[in-house]
């Protein structure tokens, strides 16, 4: 057997213990994908071969070299150790794009060491789903050997995570997703000639109530003439030019617009509606969290109206209550869970809502301290269980939607975006089943195991 047909593992080396809990995930998403997958995690799959010598592993079987870098990992000698045996490998194997730094804080990516700033880092810091993203394209471009066959103890690695009495059993279960169905949406995006330059078209419609993008020197929106002319003064005459019709864009047929193709299309409308739920939660009187990535998240503020235990209907549709927001005395903040939300439009349209906890100290601003957000979010939340943030977005989407069945997103005075206002669900062919103490702190009232005994300056040395 040749040593390329033997090249198909892919190493991740990371520093144990600090970021084991990432390099689970990773590991976990990249053998569902069907890659081979080695690190000192991975053993909770099963079946997986330990290297006597790690050195063998890199130089003789493997493909790809992840390296996970944090502000302290490249400090670590078992690290080092892999890094060395990785960039010898490379030279001597003569092998391309071998090495793949990841970084998932806020390191710098100038002045890292071993020269990985002249490679190209993929970033994780914006999103693990993001960078995961960039990851699959990379190893796709480069042939990265995938065995989709290939099987994982899933029961195993559950057990692994929650516990000896947890385990999976073929039974018919309904999972909840996070994914809100883009029930329907316009047809037509409307085109306009405006009596202004492109560059000012930011400044007038920068409080203009519907999302919108700029197209070449048109200004393109879901909206009608007469929406435009409220931003307009009267002597200004803005004139429609040729719509575009998005189903047959998305089809692949002609259309008015040859050099406006279908993944351009695809990504102007992700922006234009995640941009009409920003609108629409501004208008509910959610409160926003700017994100170092630039993303919004959205939350309630504490006031009576949403404050204390809300009532929502469960998966199952009974009654049930949960907090959106509370306060921890130790910590003198308030939290508050937030929806960050994501378009995806495509074969399957559908919004999907990320989870958040943002702290504020009035219970309607976020702390402008971003590294004492983090370190509150990092010790709060670390007894929330699934049970727990499966029920906060149920009670926040019943609240937005006011208990109505589908929620609409304004594009324009006569034109909207219609959701489901439940997420979707899915039929699984097992389920998962608790021990008996287990079991019994899920089903009692989760907000009473909330880490409200956290106290913030437990974590200091840890974000010294």
């Amino acid at each position: 057997m040749s040593i390329t047909k033997l090249r198909e593992l892919v190493f991740i080396s990371h520093a144990t213990p600090d970021d084991n809990e990432f390099t689970l995930w990773l590991s976990t998403r990249l053998k569902l994908a069907g890659y081979q997958v080695w690190s000192d995690v991975t053993q909770l799959f099963g079946g997986e071969m330990f290297w006597d010598d790690i050195q063998e592993a890199i130089s003789d079987y493997t493909c790809k070299f992840i390296i996970v870098i944090t502000r302290t990992s490249l400090s670590k000698p078992g690290v080092q150790r892999e890094v060395e045996y990785a960039l010898e490998a490379e030279k001597f194997h003569s092998l391309p794009n071998f090495i793949i730094p990841i970084i998932i804080d806020d390191s710098s990516f100038s002045n890292q060491p071993y020269g990985f700033s002249d490679r190209n880092i993929i970033p994780f810091r914006n999103g693990w789903a993001d960078g995961f993203s960039r990851l699959i394209e990379r190893f796709k471009r480069d042939d990265v050997p995938q065995h989709p066959n290939d099987k994982i103890d899933i029961g195993a690695f559950i057990r692994s995570q929650t516990g000896s009495q947890t385990s999976l059993v073929e039974k018919a279960d309904k999972a909840v997703t996070n994914w809100l169905e883009i029930m329907s949406y316009p047809e037509q995006l409307n085109f306009y000639r405006l009596p202004l330059k492109p560059d000012q078209y930011k400044k007038r419609f920068v409080r203009f109530p519907y999302p919108w993008f700029e197209y070449a020197t048109f200004f393109s929106s879901f909206c009608n003439l007469s929406d435009m002319k409220e931003e307009l003064y009267q002597w200004e005459s803005p004139s429609a030019v040729p719509t575009l019709n998005i189903n047959s864009t998305l089809k692949g047929e002609p259309t008015n617009y040859p050099f406006f193709e279908s993944y351009e299309v695809v990504k102007k409308l992700n922006f234009m509606i995640a941009d009409a739920w920003s609108k629409e939660m501004r208008k509910r009187g959610l409160h926003c969290y700017s994100m170092a990535s630039g993303k919004e998240a959205f939350f309630f503020p504490d006031d009576e109206k949403y404050s204390g235990q809300r009532r929502f209907p469960d998966i199952n549709g009974e009654e049930r209550r949960r907090s959106l927001i509370g306060y921890s005395g130790k910590n003198q903040v308030f939290w508050h869970f937030a929806i960050e939300a994501k378009t995806s439009f495509g074969v399957q349209p559908k919004l999907t809502l990320m989870p958040h906890v943002v702290f504020t100290e009035d219970g309607r601003n976020p702390l402008s301290d971003n590294k004492r957000m983090h370190r509150l979010r990092r010790g709060f939340c670390k007894s929330w269980w699934n049970d727990r943030w499966r029920d906060m977005l149920l009670v926040y989407l019943h609240l937005i939607s006011e208990g109505n069945e589908f929620l609409e997103l304004s594009v324009g005075s006569n034109q909207k975006v219609v959701l489901a206002s439940r997420p979707s669900m899915l039929d699984s062919p097992v389920s998962i089943v608790l021990g008996s103490d287990l079991e019994q702190i899920v089903d009692d009232d989760m907000d009473n195991y909330v880490s409200e005994d956290f106290k913030e300056d437990e974590l200091d040395d840890e974000f010294a």
